[in-house]
């Protein structure tokens, strides 16, 4: 008998944990195992060849809210060409109603509520007819014209019984995330998250959790994503962990998620000291509308976070993304900008605005109609309308969120943006990317793809359009983000360049000095011919003082020096008007 465990990612870059825990919990001499990851990118028909090709008796797919859809079409097609096979569902998209799934998709054979490390091989011995089907917990399936529900499983009260889920296949994951989980649970009962229809919190043994991270960091693993709710739940033991990773050397990052309003003082000292670009947290905000959180029953007190926050960004060697949920109940447009432009003022390296999802199975689906939630029928059930937004205000967020990520997040242009919230926006970081939304709208930009020099192109005629007096330092500015992130000596179209005619030669004149190479540039001194050294550099003139953001009355010649691996400046150095006048 062989048995396929397979599913569709959101992306390649990702992986699935459910399967890798599935492949070692259900290995035995009886039976063949084999995983197949696919991303929900490739057509079915392509996916469903692959599958077929593979001949599996038992066909099991980790189902979530991103591949639900495409997932039962495959089976029914599938079934079709393969009636002999047996196809078995899980994950948290078809645990909460199984039977009414069962009911309408006669392809599916049987579904595996909840978690499934010990039902799946119980399911297994089922089929090669060793152990009745009726005897396994936390299954519902198919008997002939009868559809079954059985009682539900208990959960796993001691984890460290369950397999370390990557026993020899690490080779695959080096180019991908691999995502891990020390704990299951989550202390706090948000009523949108399904975490909250299990309480309480069970923790890996900490020595295991140890060894099996040694394994992933010693692998070579380059990202490993802890998918854990609340990696801080423990303090305690989350210091443990990260102490033990930093111990292990490496190269490996971790991306935890934590609620930083908790944090002991204690705690965030130590987090100041941790080696940089080693951890991202993501910190979920959601709201700071204190009668928003309170309704889906988050606790949070919005300046003690902040503080925490601003603690933790003090040292700069923790990569910060902070989360916002659009659509809360008692959140109008209005005041969701207030929450925006709260996290907006800390700077952290990522805001992800995220769309409320009202999940199968969440207590604020059950509760909807008090609200007025409008929401999506199939998956990812997204928020469309409430009392407190219409239509018109999700897409008008929508656009929002577009361009949030192509101009924040993507760090292209960090230091324009902040000009233009701060000086011309008086801070109202929300306002100003509602107004180029609009702007957008307005131009069709939104209907289209775009290279990334247009949308430095369409940033200056936004300014230019609205804001004519502020269009010569935003041009300035733009030029300088444009250099830092990517080495070019060509400008985007639109953008104002002021360099004399002799600059060549006076950057070959700067690097030609041995006494402004060794003082600015001291690793490459001796390290690097001058024409290798030229291939690094950029010179350009600016009509500000990048420094200040203050206009000059004389061009200031800036060298940026790139990155020869990321193609990315890493250092910016003002060159003397004594090389300038010399030519």
């Amino acid at each position: 008998m062989k048995l396929l465990l397979t599913t569709l990612n959101a992306k390649y870059i990702h992986s699935c944990l459910a399967l890798a825990y599935l492949q070692a919990a259900a290995a035995d001499d009886r039976w063949e195992t084999k995983v197949r990851e696919f991303t929900i990118n490739e057509k079915n028909e392509y996916i469903m060849a692959e599958i077929f090709r593979e001949q599996p008796d038992v066909l099991a797919f980790s189902v979530y809210i991103w591949n639900v859809c495409a997932i039962l079409e495959i089976c029914r097609e599938y079934k079709k060409v393969a009636p002999q096979s047996y196809i078995i569902l899980g994950g948290p998209e078809v645990s909460y109603d199984a039977k009414n799934i069962l009911m309408e998709n006669p392809s599916i054979d049987c579904i595996i509520r909840g978690e499934g490390e010990e039902s799946i091989k119980e399911v297994l011995e089922s089929i090669a007819g060793s152990k009745s089907r009726a005897e396994v917990k936390g299954i519902s399936y198919r008997d002939g014209a009868s559809i079954l529900d059985n009682p539900d499983r208990e959960l796993i009260a001691e984890l460290g019984m369950v397999p370390f889920p990557y026993q020899d296949q690490l080779d695959s994951y080096h180019n991908r995330i691999l995502y891990y989980e020390t704990s299951r649970g989550c202390p706090y009962n948000c009523s949108y998250c399904l975490s909250s229809t299990i309480k309480g919190v069970r923790f890996f043994p900490l020595d295991r959790v140890k060894e099996d991270l040694a394994k992933l960091i010693h692998a070579g693993v380059k990202e490993v994503k802890f998918v854990d709710r609340t990696f801080n739940a423990d303090e305690r033991r989350a210091r443990a962990i990260m102490e033990f990773i930093i111990s292990q050397g490496g190269n490996t990052r971790f991306h935890c998620e934590i609620a930083a309003d908790y944090l002991s003082p204690e705690f965030i000292s130590f987090l100041t000291t941790v080696p940089p670009d080693l951890f991202n947290f993501e910190i979920g905000i959601q709201s700071t509308c204190p009668e928003s959180l309170k309704a889906v029953r988050r606790k949070s007190n919005w300046q003690r976070l902040r503080t925490n926050i601003e603690s933790l960004q003090s040292a700069g060697n923790l990569h910060l993304h902070l989360d916002l949920i659009a659509g809360l109940p008692y959140e109008s447009l209005e005041r969701f900008g207030r929450s925006f432009n709260d996290v907006f003022s800390i700077r952290p390296d990522v805001i992800q605005l995220g769309f409320l999802k009202l999940l199968k199975g969440s207590e604020i689906r059950a509760v909807a109609r008090e609200h007025g939630y409008m929401f999506q029928d199939k998956p990812p059930y997204q928020l469309l309308a409430n009392h407190y937004l219409d239509y018109t205000d999700i897409l008008q967020l929508k656009q929002i969120e577009n361009l949030l990520d192509r101009y924040y997040n993507s760090g292209q242009m960090r230091f324009t943006l902040d000009y233009i919230v701060q000086q011309i926006y008086q801070g109202d970081a929300f306002s100003f990317l509602a107004a180029f939304a609009s702007y957008w709208q307005e131009q069709g930009y939104f209907a289209c793809s775009h290279r990334r020099e247009a949308e430095y192109n369409f940033l200056l005629d936004f300014i230019k359009s609205n804001f004519v007096m502020f269009q010569e330092t935003v041009n300035e500015l733009l030029k300088y983000d444009y250099l830092w992130n990517q080495q070019s000596s060509n400008l985007p179209s639109k953008l104002s360049g002021c360099n004399p005619e002799n600059t060549s030669q006076i950057l070959y004149t700067v690097i030609k000095d041995q006494d402004f190479v060794q003082s600015n540039l001291p690793p490459y001194a001796s390290t690097k011919s001058n024409r290798e050294l030229r291939r690094l550099l950029h010179l350009e003139f600016f009509k500000i003082d990048l420094n200040t953001g203050i206009e000059s009355s004389q061009l200031i010649p800036y060298l940026f020096l790139y990155n020869p691996r990321r193609k990315k400046a890493e250092e910016l150095i003002k060159v003397p008007g004594t090389f300038i006048n010399s030519e």
